[in-house]
């Protein structure tokens, strides 16, 4: 039997974490072997003299981290991928010379999806299914039980006061911008609209705007000091802003209270409307959230949400919230675009919101989301000449190398690569040809692998690190 360690009731760790890590420190000495199975949730409770749920709630966390494999019908099972430190050496000294390393992306916007699909997420696509679909879209904005739902989600976790009307379902945050800016007219006639990106920011972004032959103009953002709002408000002629107030992609900065206000005031000042991606508000990792931007000016601001951090980008199911003018703008070009989400998605999603079973899942996965930060952030607390940053929020962070030029950021993304880990470049994240105060860095998410498998890819991307900075030190050239 699995060892469970001892369990301090006078500790203020609760105790659902405490069994937790003590199973996991159990795991990873290699005192259970990869597919045995582990005890009940009822038989662990009895033994420890614990409630069933604080079994059932460790069983959670683990799950959600990879160490156990939930199996419907059939037992929890020790993780294959998981296994002791000379057990793992073993099977390296066995490997063939010639073996190809084991992939591992850790590129940027992959959640961490296994366990998704429990009793609650069955259940709610089997009812969804067992309707007969109507006979024709009754509402382009999209199915009212789920802009119900997404309405009072909102509520509750951005403290949106928001009517169903006001909300316009859509498949994922480039259908919401794309319908957004066919929506927005030039306030001058005779040139295209005029839109400001942030500088570096989401390359998806940009590339829409091209597509659209929109006219993208950068707006910097500075490492720590986030959008450089006096470069802002030198403009007065864009039509638009797209803007992560929130948690600014991949640099990790947020606007303050300050910050927002100035940037509403340009808006109200040069007729702009700001189109705000509440990227990553899901999971800020302990600090206070603050308000969306609608939220103070919802006759100027459009927001942008997705399920795709907290669920999966695959579902391709997010929604825009906007009102008055601007609301009935985007409806308009929704009309013309047709809705993009199919009926039985929408209905499984909003029995899934409705039954509270997707505010269960965020907070496994913001308790699996900060262990993994904590681990991350003692990974990195002895490494020297890098700096882990953009680590306050969301599933990615930013490995800066500072004094290290461009040659040394691809040398290491290649070297990974090399290793079988996927990262992005920072200055990938640039608009070409423009002047970022960025040093140079790799991006990697987090959330997508295993705990197991990602601390072994974190000690793979710190040996490559240091490699190449100590390289790059022998060689001026390359700095």
């Amino acid at each position: 039997m699995i060892s469970a360690g001892i369990l301090d009731r006078e500790s203020p760790v609760p105790l659902h974490e405490q069994l937790a890590h003590n199973l996991r420190a159990a795991i990873l000495a290699g005192r259970t072997s990869g597919g045995e199975p582990v005890p009940s949730t009822r038989a662990l409770a009895a033994d420890l003299g614990i409630a069933r749920g604080t079994a059932v709630a460790a069983y959670e966390i683990l799950a959600g981290e990879g160490y156990l494999v939930t199996r419907p019908g059939g037992a929890t099972v020790v993780a294959e991928v998981v296994g002791s430190a000379s057990r793992a050496v073993e099977r390296e000294r066995e490997a063939p010379p010639t073996q190809a390393p084991t992939l591992v992306d850790l590129r940027p916007g992959r959640p961490h999806t296994l366990g998704i699909a429990d009793a609650a997420w069955r259940s709610a696509w089997r009812r969804a299914a067992a309707v007969d679909p109507a006979p024709d879209l009754d509402d382009v904005r999209g199915d009212p039980l789920l802009r119900e739902q997404i309405a009072r989600h909102l509520g509750r976790t951005r403290g949106l006061d928001i009517a169903p009307d006001e909300v316009i379902v859509t498949a994922g945050t480039s259908d919401a911008m794309i319908v957004t800016l066919l929506a927005l007219t030039p306030r001058n006639v005779g040139r295209p609209l005029r839109v400001g990106i942030e500088n570096p920011g989401y390359p998806r972004a940009r590339r829409i705007l091209h597509r659209l032959g929109v006219e993208a103009v950068p707006i910097p953002v500075r490492l720590g000091d986030g959008l450089d709002l006096d470069a802002l408000e030198a403009r007065a002629d864009l039509d638009a802003l797209v803007v992560t107030p929130h948690h600014h992609y991949p640099l990790g900065t947020r606007l303050d209270a300050v910050a927002r206000a100035r940037l509403l005031a340009w808006a109200a000042h040069t007729g702009a409307v700001i189109v705000e991606d509440d990227y990553d508000s899901e999971f800020p990792h302990g600090r206070a959230p603050l308000p969306p931007l609608h939220l103070l000016d919802p006759a100027r601001v459009v927001m942008m949400g997705t399920l795709s951090k907290v669920l999966s980008p695959a579902l391709r199911t997010g929604w825009i919230v906007a009102s008055g003018e601007l609301r009935d703008r985007l409806v308009a070009t929704r009309t013309d675009l047709d809705p993009p989400v199919a009926q039985v998605q929408q209905r499984a999603l909003a029995l899934y919101l409705r039954e509270g079973a997707l505010a269960r899942h965020t907070a496994r996965r913001r308790r699996d989301y900060r262990h993994r930060r904590r681990l991350l952030l003692e990974a990195f607390a002895q490494v020297e000449g890098v700096e882990l940053t953009a680590m306050d929020g969301g599933l990615h962070a930013v490995v800066l190398l500072p004094g290290a030029g461009p040659e040394v950021e691809r040398a290491v993304v290649a070297e990974l690569a090399a290793r079988g880990i996927l990262v992005s470049p920072l200055s990938g994240y640039a608009v070409p040809e423009t002047a970022v105060d960025v040093p140079a860095g790799v991006v990697f998410g987090y959330a997508e692998p295993s705990t197991p498998l990602l601390l072994r890819a974190v000690a793979e991307l710190i040996a490559s690190v240091r490699a190449v900075v100590r390289a790059s030190r022998l060689d001026p050239d390359t700095v």
